[in-house]
């Protein structure tokens, strides 16, 4: 909703200011365990080749096919194939 016009009659500058400062902070209040439990749940973490084939739903061949040609590329960390959660979240949202 687009509020094209505002009249308020009676209320001064500083009241004004001081309902709409308790406004947003009664909203921020509201959502700040949304915030907080989406952050938690979007944490990066690593996946094995296993866990990010069955992530992206394709085969470890395909898989291994976007990491050699560098448009997934691995990590390798101590002789393990690992992948980043968010660039495969990222490589999803391009692909789609």
């Amino acid at each position: 909703m687009i509020v094209k016009s505002l009249q308020l009659n009676g209320v001064g500058l500083d009241e004004f200011q001081s309902i709409i400062g308790s406004a947003v902070t009664k909203v921020l209040q509201e959502h700040k365990e949304l915030f907080y439990s989406s952050k938690r749940e979007f944490q990066d973490e690593y996946l094995s080749r296993s866990e990010t084939a069955d992530f992206l739903k394709i085969s470890k061949t395909t898989l291994w096919s976007l990491d050699k040609s560098q448009v997934l590329p691995a990590k390798r960390l101590n002789g393990k194939v690992l992948y980043l959660k968010s660039e495969l979240l990222t490589f999803l949202n391009e692909s789609a």
